[in-house]
């Protein structure tokens, strides 16, 4: 079983802990005048809680021919046999639905037929030879 972290783009991170921070200072502010329900509590209270769990457990797992992948909550299995294609990508933009990762500068994933989902792995490298050695027929492409 080989784990990969997230790589994690310093402009992406700074936005979010700033998003944090900020939320925090308005709940403390709000509590403090004593002006809030108890629905903005909760709901600002659970979307600092996203925020972090997708700051703290963005990771990558291969497990036997599986590649699992969570960012927080979201969480899902590849089966690295159906992989087709890993095409590196950089930019602000991703054309995927499912994106589990913190940095600009990663993988698409293309499995089953019209699935995909993008990656950004430390140690791309090794991620991407795991991956090799497991389906030999994945297409590689810059």
């Amino acid at each position: 079983m080989n784990r990969f972290l997230s790589t994690k783009n310093i402009y992406t991170v700074a936005i979010l802990w700033f998003i944090v921070i900020s939320m925090i200072v308005l709940l403390a502010i709000g509590l403090e005048k004593e002006h809030l329900s108890t629905l903005p509590i909760v709901l600002l209270s659970l979307v600092i809680a996203l925020i972090v769990w997708i700051l703290l457990d963005t990771r990558y797992v291969i497990k036997q021919h599986f590649l699992l992948y969570r960012s927080g909550p979201f969480r899902g299995r590849i089966d690295i046999e159906k992989i087709q294609k890993i095409k590196y990508f950089s930019g602000l933009h991703v054309p995927v639905t499912m994106k589990p990762a913190l940095d600009t500068k990663g993988f698409i994933i293309t499995y089953d037929q019209y699935e995909d989902v993008y990656v950004s792995p430390d140690k791309s490298d090794v991620f991407l030879n795991e991956l090799l050695k497991i389906n030999p027929n994945i297409e590689v492409t810059n």
